[in-house]
Formats: C-alpha cells, sequence, structure tokens
C-alpha cells in the first residue's frame, strides 16, 4: 500500500468497493484510529509474529534421529530473530517508537501487549542495529539456490543501514515537533538534540554492504563490451537472484501474478487499474542526464516526433517488427521521445507498442480505447507501471519467474552517497562515485567535472545542498514504484506535506473519445488534475488503533492524532 500513498500511482475511486477504500480514504486525508490503514492491522500482525517467533525460540530443540542437529536448530533460531527484527524495523518505519516486547510475558496469542508503554526512538534503533549486527556474524552470507530468500548476513547489514538512514533523516534526528512527545510517566520518546553523528554511523552501515564481495550491480553488456542501459534496467527485476548479485534479500517463491494483474493493460486480457501518475513521468530525466525543466535538456511538450528512435541495446519491444534499438517511432508523443533508459523501464505511455498480446497493436488509454474507459481497469492518470513485467508476458500463460526484490544492492549505493553529504560539510569524491555508478549502469551522463567513463561530458553540481537534490532524484527514480520506498523517503526528509498536500496530474484520461478524427488524441495529451491528496502533519505516524489504546492506559497516541 505504500507505493499507493506516495505520489508514484492512483487508481480510480469506483474501485473503492473492491476492498482499495481506506487506501483512496488516506489519500484524500480521511482516516482516524478507528481505520486499518493501508489494508492491514500492521500493529497487531506484527505482535503475532513475535509471539510466534519467542514461542519458536523458547520451544525449538535438536532432534538427531530427524537430521535436525544442534547446529541447524541454531542457524533456525538466528532465522527467527532476524524475522523478528525485521519486522520490528518495519513497524519503526511507519509507527516510531512503540512498546518493544522481546519476553512472551509481555504479549497475548491474540497479539495485544500487555501495560507496556512506547519504548523510546533511539533505544529501539539502538537494540535493532545490536540485534543486525550480531546476527550479520552468525548468519552465512550467500546460500545454494534451493535457499534463496533465507536471511543472511548482507540481508541483516541491508535493512540495518536502511534503518539507521532513517533514524539519521529530518523525521527523526532533532525534529521539534516531537519536543512534546513524552509517554504517561513523562519519558521523551524522541531525542531532541540533532546528532550529525548518526549519518556518519548510517554512512559506514551502508558502506559494510557495498563492501561485501557478494553483492555487485546487475549489468547487461553490448557486442562491444559497453553497457546496454535499457536491458540492464529491465532484466535486473527479471533474473534469478543466482544470477543478479544486486539483490540483498528477495521474497523466494514465484510471484502469485497479483502484480501483472493491476498492472498490465485491459485489452491484452488484465485488469490494468494501477496508474502512473504524471508527477513520476516528469521526474525522469532526458537522455542526456538533464531534468526536463533544465536548460538545454531538449525536452518538448507538444507535437508528435517526425522519425524512428533507436538507442544502443538489445531492445526489441519498441514495434511489432522488433528491430533491435528501436526505443520510440515515428508519431510518438514528443513528451516520450529521448527520454533515459528508465523511463522506458518503468513507464507504458499511450501509443506506445504493446508487447502483451499477438494483435501487433499499441496501448490505447482513450476514453472508449482498448485499454482506457470507461471500464474502472484502465489507468485513470493515462499510464501504466512497465517495472518488474516482462515485456513477453501473455495472459492465461503462467507467468515467467521473477524474484520479489525486498532489498537490492543500489539503494545501498544511494544511501551511501546521501549519508555521506550529510555528515561532511563538502562532497567528498565518494559521494559523486556511488551517485555516478547508478547513472552509469542508467545509460546517462555522470556529475562532476571534466568527462565521465562514457566520454560524456559530466554535469556540474555545487555544494552540499545541490548534490542532496541530485540525490533524492537519483533515488526517485532509480527507486520508483519499489517497496515503497518512495513514501518512506517523503516522510524520512520531512517532505511529506509539501510534497503529497498537493493535485495529482495525469493525461485528460476523461475528456477524449475514439473517433474517425487521427488528431482524437490531442485532447487526451493535456496535462490534467485528477485527484487533490490531503497531507496533515499527523500523517507522518501511522495512528495506533484506538481499541489498542483503550485496553492499554500506558500507551500514548501517535504526535497530533489527539488534538
Amino acid at each position: 500500500g505504500y507505493y499507493m500513498m506516495s505520489d508514484e500511482t492512483q487508481m480510480a475511486s469506483s474501485l473503492s468497493q473492491f476492498g482499495w477504500s481506506n487506501l483512496m480514504n488516506v489519500q484524500k486525508g480521511s482516516w482516524t484510529p478507528t481505520t486499518i490503514v493501508p489494508g492491514k492491522n500492521l500493529w497487531l500482525e506484527t505482535y503475532r509474529k513475535v509471539r510466534a517467533g519467542l514461542i519458536f525460540m523458547e520451544n525449538v530443540k535438536e532432534i538427531p534421529n530427524q537430521r535436525q542437529t544442534a547446529e541447524l536448530v541454531e542457524r533456525y533460531k538466528n532465522e527467527v530473530r532476524f524475522l523478528m527484527a525485521y519486522y520490528y524495523s518495519r513497524m519503526l518505519e511507519v509507527y516510531g517508537p512503540f512498546p518493544l516486547v522481546t519476553s512472551l510475558v509481555d504479549v497475548t496469542e491474540s497479539g495485544d501487549v500487555l501495560q507496556k508503554a512506547r519504548t523510546p526512538y533511539d533505544e529501539i534503533v539502538d537494540y535493532l542495529d545490536n540485534e543486525f549486527m550480531e546476527l550479520s556474524k552468525v548468519l552465512p552470507s550467500s546460500y545454494d539456490d534451493v535457499n534463496v530468500g533465507r536471511p543472511t548476513s548482507g540481508a541483516c547489514l541491508a535493512l540495518r543501514a536502511r534503518m539507521l538512514m532513517f533514524a539519521a533523516s529530518p523525521l527523526f534526528n532533532g525534529n521539534e515537533d516531537f519536543r512534546d512527545v513524552v509517554n504517561k510517566d513523562g519519558t521523551p520518546l524522541f531525542s531532541q538534540s540533532k546528532d550529525n553523528s548518526k549519518w556518519e554511523r548510517a554512512a559506514k552501515a551502508a558502506k559494510l554492504v557495498i563492501d561485501m564481495p557478494e553483492y555487485d550491480l546487475y549489468k547487461e553488456y553490448l557486442d562491444d563490451g559497453s553497457i546496454d542501459a535499457l536491458m540492464s534496467c529491465i532484466n535486473l527485476f527479471l533474473t534469478t537472484p543466482t544470477n543478479n548479485k544486486e539483490i540483498i534479500l528477495a521474497y523466494p517463491g514465484k510471484t502469485n501474478g497479483l502484480y501483472e494483474y493491476h498492472l498490465l493493460p485491459r485489452g491484452s486480457g488484465w485488469a490494468g487499474c494501477i496508474s502512473a501518475t504524471q508527477n513520476v513521468v516528469d521526474a525522469f530525466f532526458m537522455k542526456n542526464g538533464l531534468s526536463i525543466d533544465a536548460p538545454g535538456s531538449g525536452y518538448v511538450e507538444s507535437g508528435y516526433s517526425g522519425a524512428d528512435t533507436y538507442y544502443d541495446t538489445k531492445y526489441l519491444y519498441g514495434s511489432s517488427e522488433k528491430k533491435a534499438g528501436l526505443v520510440t517511432t515515428a508519431g510518438t508523443y514528443n513528451m516520450y521521445v529521448n527520454r533515459e533508459p528508465r523511463f522506458y523501464a518503468n513507464i507504458r505511455f499511450h501509443g506506445e507498442y504493446c508487447s502483451f498480446d499477438d494483435t501487433k497493436r499499441t496501448h490505447n488509454f482513450l476514453n472508449e480505447g482498448k485499454d482506457g474507459k470507461p471500464s474502472h481497469d484502465s489507468p485513470i492518470a493515462g499510464y501504466q507501471i512497465n517495472k518488474a513485467l516482462n515485456p513477453s508476458t501473455r495472459h492465461g500463460v503462467a507467468y515467467p519467474y521473477k524474484p520479489g526484490i525486498i532489498v537490492r544492492l543500489a539503494e545501498m549505493y544511494l544511501s551511501y552517497a546521501e549519508a555521506l553529504n550529510e555528515s561532511s560539510p563538502a562532497p567528498t569524491p565518494d559521494v559523486y562515485k556511488y551517485v555516478n555508478l547508478i547513472r552509469e549502469r542508467a545509460g546517462m551522463p555522470q556529475y562532476g567535472t571534466g568527462k565521465d567513463s562514457n566520454g560524456f561530458d559530466k554535469i556540474p553540481l555545487n555544494g552540499q545542498d545541490e548534490v542532496r537534490e541530485a540525490i533524492y532524484h537519483e533515488r526517485r527514480v532509480e527507486l520508483c514504484c519499489e517497496n515503497g520506498l518512495r513514501y518512506l523517503d517523503l516522510r524520512r526528509w520531512k517532505k511529506a506535506e509539501e510534497v503529497l498536500n498537493q493535485p495529482m496530474y495525469g493525461m485528460n484520461f476523461s475528456g477524449t473519445k475514439l473517433s474517425d478524427d487521427p488528431n482524437d488524441d490531442a485532447a487526451f495529451f493535456k496535462r490534467t488534475q485528477y485527484i487533490k491528496r490531503v497531507y496533515e502533519r499527523k500523517f507522518y505516524w501511522y495512528p495506533i488503533y484506538q481499541d489498542q489504546i483503550d485496553k492499554d492506559p500506558t500507551l500514548v497516541q501517535a504526535p497530533f492524532w489527539d488534538k
């Protein structure tokens, strides 16, 4: 649900009747401590899982004649400790301080915590930091194919790094909004002094992961040895963990198809009801590495391309003829021409070739079009998400395997660069190095001065503030529609009120009808507001459900929710 709570995606409000109403209410700002958000009770669910883990830890024993050795029991215990730490780290992201339960006597079978006040934020961070560090020393660094998805030392260190990035960020680090947030006995729940050493701690944590020999950015190459940026960015999400050194932690099973069902077009047999927003479309860079609003970007927001556009890539899905390297055909709306490779790997737009059936058609998101209205199984902002979808997928045929990536190395690169930039007054070479490695893989000019590794002129950045904005932008594009990271980033940067409390835009999805007029789609290609999101200061934290507060008089509600 996190990525539906950010500015990346949207679906039609008419889908509320199919179980999406809580999420829609969140977008409109109408949620309360009695609403289960964003569709599941994370509070109760976490404590139930932790209780199950504690019971397991207490009862598991070696059974030599069943091949359950003491060594295996020890590994199982460490894996359960990992799961409990992981569940708690997810709680920490959205609830902030919560009652830290480490003993069975503190939690009931139904998941209710017994008379235990919230634990201060930094105390939970230190506890989980220690758990992840200890476990990283005893869990294996990698597994064979059969055991993919089991926790490794790298997974421990990566989740620790993600948590410490949160702890160092403006929402948590010396945020004066929380100066009066205390338990009923007066214990402060948030530290009030901004501590720059938290950024140093986060930088070191990310670097620990980066330096592990097990991991590397996923890349595919052209025959001349240069990086095939587009195929790298597509296949990164379709390649098994065994052959993909970028994956640090992945869901091991084959995904169940709900992702495809909601993202692939109705005209090819799916529901296609989740839409990417114009806001995220605009975030992607041009091929020359510049933002669309930067001088010299070459961005055009009117008219249609006069010729086919080819990139250096083995990509075959630009047209039904499968011409290698063809990315956009003549007649493509100019807004979508000459964009960076990640744009095509992540976004599908009206008029783009549709590779998901055998009719050799293009996507049609117009009103009464094959993939458009009036059905609510259509993208309300006029775009669909392409990330982690196999371009040869067919309806009714078993989905090709793809890993469900929970953490990957690119996030660690960008986190390291950000933490390093915040912890030193002037950007150090490593700040540029790790952002540039991401941009190099994406086939774009790098930041700095002089020429980059591909012979492009580097794009200069001046000082800490410009570098910070560049890192924020890179995270938005590289990690878009992934694990809700955009929503979590906007919160930890304390930018959610600014970014999410405003209109969301798309193409003019409703105001166009199919006709014999070939220019009919001109009315579609017009920026149109389709929702005004509401985000108040209290929404930075999930409220504790009222029934929990009623049961436990020691619990205090999340900041600003009880006003």
